[in-house]
């Protein structure tokens, strides 16, 4: 799909939709409790229900309603076994989902080549030093075997999804475990959601600096849960109404343990005006100034910081990016390639991208990379192009906001569907 996207003066409100990192763990946790759980506030993006798929082919029952999942479970022991799951192109769900269904049958996990392609040496190094199966062709990953408890080493500097994955396994286990992770631990509180959310489900896991204690035998336990904002799609949100005109963004939480939340404190250092209310927050349009921002521990928010960066005074300098590298495209040079054909003057690293601004974004013709972030990055700056945008390959953003354009048609701004 291609659309063209016009300069346009956007005002009004805005709620983002429900973060799918919450929604991934949420459903997960549902699915290996037995009873009946409830998780409110959903989206139905591919990477939802690729996870929501999984589990409706392991023999759970998963009702779509409203603006809910109804999940009535048997727990863990009753999944279906010698499986097949298909993880589309969530890295959430098959890094999630490879230690939990991975026991003494074979089980099969398939995905589009390039979700296959993604770093999985982690759980290969976990695999082969305990003897278990773990082998990767094509867009297949074939696993046997099951992880056993015990004490677990894992670097900090890869993604944090390896260490929820066996986050959700290690407590079911008969036998206590610890992971610890060494070096800089990156994304870090993308698991300590994930720790508060199965608490929420009746697990309990404590931590001590970088070692988490999970006691063995652990119990699923169904509940009524409500996904928060995603706070990584209120981003381009909050960057849209300081580089072109003031929004209210509505439905945010006081307690979440986003680590994209960073934005409005980034936004607030280059001196843009925010002013918070309760569950809610005013963004104007400013005049921003170049910083040092570091993305380790938020690097989904590193495309819309690009056109944040462009649009400032001065040198921003985007720094610790490397995990860039290894998401949906190779978003370090996704980043750099999108803001060079805006005309944008940038300088790419192998670990940071230099940008000064301000610039006066060009119109042209943008490639999409299959990668919703870069999508709704060059969507952002559009609006302030000096003609209109054109973006090939626009339903990447069906990844995790089906609704992005028609949210931004809400706010004002003028989109064509070619």
């Amino acid at each position: 799909m291609k659309v063209d996207v016009y300069p346009s003066k956007v005002s009004g409100s805005i709620t983002p939709p429900p973060s799918k990192s919450f929604l991934h763990r949420a459903i997960i946790s549902a699915c290996l409790a037995k009873g009946r759980s409830t998780i409110n506030n959903i989206i139905l993006s591919d990477d939802v229900l690729a996870t929501v798929n999984a589990f409706k082919s392991l023999g759970v029952q998963i009702n779509i309603n409203d603006n809910s999942f109804g999940i009535t479970s048997n727990g863990y022991e009753s999944f279906n076994k010698n499986i097949e799951v298909d993880c589309n192109e969530s890295g959430s769900t098959i890094r999630f989902l490879i230690p939990i269904l991975s026991n003494d049958n074979f089980a099969y996990f398939k995905g589009k080549t390039s979700l296959i392609n993604r770093p999985f040496n982690v759980y290969k190094d976990i695999f082969k030093k305990q003897g278990l199966m773990f082998y990767k062709s094509g867009d297949n990953i074939i696993t046997k075997g099951q992880l056993s408890p015990g004490k677990y080493i894992v670097p900090g500097d890869i993604s944090s999804q390896f260490i929820s994955g066996l986050l959700f396994i290690l407590p079911l286990l008969n036998g206590d475990s610890t992971i610890e992770i060494v070096g800089d631990f990156e994304s870090k509180q993308y698991v300590d959601m994930t720790v508060n959310i199965l608490k929420r489900f009746g697990v309990n896991i404590t931590k001590n600096k970088n070692i988490f204690y999970i006691k063995k035998n652990q119990k699923y336990v169904s509940t009524s849960i409500t996904a928060e904002i995603d706070y990584s799609q209120m981003a381009f949100f909050a960057v849209l109404g300081t580089i072109n005109n003031g929004i209210k963004i509505m439905g945010l939480s006081d307690y979440s343990m986003q680590p994209d939340r960073k934005i409005i404190d980034i936004i607030d250092l280059m001196g843009g005006k925010v002013k918070k209310d309760h569950n809610s927050i005013n963004i104007y349009k400013s005049k921003t100034y170049g910083i040092t921002i570091d993305v380790s521990q938020s690097p989904d928010i590193a495309p819309i910081l690009g056109v944040l960066a462009a649009s400032s005074y001065g040198t921003t300098n985007l720094v610790n990016a490397k995990r860039l590298i290894i998401k949906e495209s190779n978003r370090l040079l996704s980043i750099y390639n999108t803001l060079i054909k805006f005309g944008v003057k940038i300088d790419l690293g192998e670990d940071l991208l230099k940008i000064d601004g301000p610039s006066k974004f060009k119109s042209n013709v943008f490639d999409s990379y299959n990668d919703h972030r870069i999508v709704m990055m060059i969507a952002i700056a559009a609006t302030i192009a000096k003609d209109k945008v054109t973006i090939k390959g626009a339903e990447a953003v069906k990844k995790s906001y089906p609704n992005f354009f028609q949210d931004l048609e809400k706010l004002g701004v003028k989109i064509k569907y070619l």
